[in-house]
């Protein structure tokens, strides 16, 4: 196969005969992807400009990234980046990848709490949650907590290259009384591992091979074992009112909704994603 001269037409041609065990859609979704976070170009710069000139340098990414495509690596680790409810995002293999249903949850939070003062992320990752929020609500005091060292540098990069303002710190929620928190949280936010280890057999092998399994599963016998300590933390850590918001499994919406049982003075509310499946709760704790 003739390597791709200096055109972007050449570098498509490789680029697709070279992945053409994959899916086409699929590859021009990959291809699109790339020369967005690569080369700055839009899906119309591509129409409108296919024989745009690509330096050796560019190349040598692309090619580079066909090597990992071809070994399952999700195109966001390839890229280095990806983009969550309007912003761009470092990402490695130390986070997780943030997915559509998670920019409903923000979408949610960013409706819903315009008058509250300080708001605490469980779980951050890659920061995607604080981070979109607070582009949206300025005067936000944000924290963004998580027990892994390496999703907090990814985090705090991410906010160093979006000039955004927001507290991130180290913080095992499964030991929670270890640590002393901040008064006045009166909203608190997390997307926790909730997939049970038994999915594990239905999951595309690019997430299991790349993503950190520590941000994806939890116990068949306890998969509730994050949201039991969130709802702790929560009834002790949350200002009143105030507001607890929570991605979950799409199985266990009744489950989770039982963990508020024996807690006093708060109502549950259950919602869907765009896919009709039991995704979100808000917890009001009066």
């Amino acid at each position: 196969m003739k390597v791709p001269n200096n055109k972007l037409s050449s570098l498509k041609s490789y680029f697709f005969e070279s992945l053409e065990s994959i899916n086409r859609e699929e590859v021009k979704r990959y291809f699109s992807f790339l020369c967005n976070a690569w080369l700055g170009l839009s899906k119309t710069d591509l129409i409108i400009n296919p024989d745009r000139e690509i330096s050796e340098s560019e190349i040598l990414k692309f090619l580079y990234g066909i090597k990992d495509l071809k070994k399952n690596r999700p195109i966001q680790y390839v890229a280095g980046k990806t983009w969550f409810y309007g912003l761009e995002l470092k990402v490695d293999e130390g986070v997780l990848i943030p997915r559509p249903e998670t920019e409903e949850l923000v979408d949610w939070i960013v409706r819903d709490c315009r008058e509250s003062k300080k708001l605490l992320d469980i779980g951050t990752g890659s920061g995607c949650i604080p981070l979109s929020v607070k582009s949206k609500l300025e005067n936000l005091e944000v924290f963004g907590y998580d027990f892994s060292k390496q999703a907090l540098e990814t985090a705090k990069a991410n906010a160093n290259s979006l000039g955004l303002v927001v507290n991130f710190e180290e913080f095992d929620i499964l030991n929670w009384k270890s640590y002393v928190s901040p008064d006045g949280f009166d909203v608190i936010v997390s997307n926790p591992p909730y997939i049970p280890e038994s999915d594990k057999a239905l999951m595309h092998e690019n997430v299991l091979e790349y993503e950190p399994e520590m941000a994806l599963f939890v116990p068949n016998e306890n998969p509730l074992v994050f949201y039991k300590s969130i709802v702790d933390y929560a009834v002790f850590n949350l200002a009143r009112p105030g507001k607890l918001f929570l991605e979950i499994h799409e199985s266990f919406g009744r489950e989770v909704i039982q963990l508020f049982n024996d807690v006093k003075n708060c109502s549950v509310e259950l919602r869907k994603d765009l896919q009709g499946k039991d995704r979100m709760i808000k917890v009001l704790f009066h």
